[in-house]
């Protein structure tokens, strides 16, 4: 009988995630975007800007709660197939962020694109923005709590453990795992 009580919240709990996620594609598709099949939204995504057919979602893609968008009317995002975003994330560029394939980033992940410019002319809030594109690979993984900025592009089969910073000077090795900050190569995935 527990089973059967269990499986029967599983299924109005997945019945629901894909409700909101058809909310989320209408919304999407009503500004140009185009949206895959199969999108669950566990929670209803933080839109900063409103999208300007600068999204593109692929197949069977789940969003946790609290994950928000800040792509500017300049930038991009590309979710591919069965991406998976966890709970607390931000996807921030003026330029563009592309996931591939299977990735998938853990809870509380701030992946950032742009940055102001630094210049010590004057206040740095009033200055420009600067920004270079964020591509993370097929098979990919950022582990809990993990900052991802401008210029980063993590190759196919890296998983980045929890709580480590990616800068864009820093090589990495396909299905290598990395940890730390500074990022260091901790093992190869066998």
């Amino acid at each position: 009988m527990v089973g059967l009580i269990v499986y029967i919240e599983q299924a109005c709990r997945n019945i629901r995630y894909r409700c909101k996620g058809r909310f989320f594609k209408l919304y999407l598709q009503l500004h140009g975007c185009k949206v895959g099949k199969g999108l669950k939204c566990m929670g209803f995504p933080k839109m900063r800007a409103v999208p300007k057919k600068n999204i593109v979602i692929g197949n069977n893609v789940t969003l946790g709660r609290h994950v928000v968008f800040e792509i500017g009317s300049e930038g991009k995002l590309t979710l591919g197939n069965n991406v998976l975003l966890a709970d607390n994330i931000l996807l921030s560029t003026i330029s563009e962020i592309k996931i591939d394939d299977w990735a998938a980033i853990a809870e509380n992940v701030s992946v950032r694109g742009s940055f102001h410019e630094m210049k010590k002319d004057k206040p740095y809030r009033l200055q420009g923005n600067v920004s270079e594109p964020i591509v993370l690979g097929e098979d990919t993984g950022i582990g809990a709590g993990c900052v991802v900025l401008m210029g980063v592009t993590v190759p196919k089969g890296v998983f980045i453990g929890s709580n480590s910073t990616v800068v864009k000077n820093i090589e990495l090795v396909p299905y290598g795992i990395y940890g730390g900050t500074p990022l260091k190569l901790l093992k190869m995935r066998d």
